[in-house]
């Protein structure tokens, strides 16, 4: 046993003379960081050895480096545009609330190659500074919703999402 582990420290220890050797006498340049790449593979190689031997583990580098050829299918692409949507839609939600208001529902409509923002619905009930009065209903007429300074939030769209006024859309 402590021959073996002898074996193993003067194992390590050529490693990284000759790794010291092989950085000396390579000249700086774009390779070196490569070259330095491999060595630090090389010397960790050295001082697992051991250890892989003794769990028995058998690399495969065939097994390791194996890559199947996968194809892409419609309703993977689906959904991956879905998540982007609902992605953009709670961002939105998230930084219109940080300008001070409630945002109860945010809907994002874009382009068919998901490239351009199209429309922008946003519901929201009101400030959340404002103190919210009840007014009596009316019945027969639908309840006017309060009139609220939109200026900022289209404001804040048109500068970080580069969208038009005209398709901002509040509900």
């Amino acid at each position: 046993m402590i021959l073996k582990i002898r074996a193993w420290c003067e194992g390590i220890i050529i490693a990284i003379i000759i790794s010291i050797i092989i950085e000396m006498i390579l000249p700086d340049g774009k390779n070196k960081k490569y070259v330095k790449v491999v060595i630090g593979i090389y010397i960790m190689f050295v001082v697992l050895n051991p250890i892989l031997e003794i769990i028995n583990y058998d690399i495969n580098f065939d097994d390791i480096f194996k890559f199947e050829d996968i194809e892409a299918s419609a309703t993977s692409d689906l959904n991956i545009k879905q998540a982007y949507l609902v992605g953009i839609e709670e961002s939105l939600k998230l930084e219109i609330e940080n300008l001070g208001y409630e945002v109860q529902d945010v809907n994002v409509y874009v382009d068919s190659e998901y490239e351009n923002i199209e429309k922008i619905e946003l519901e929201i009930t009101r400030k959340k500074d404002e103190i919210v009065t009840v007014k009596p209903i009316i019945i027969g007429n639908q309840e006017e919703r309060p009139n609220f300074n939109y200026i900022d939030i289209i404001e804040y769209l048109k500068k970080n999402y580069s969208v038009n006024e005209d398709k901002i859309i509040f509900k």
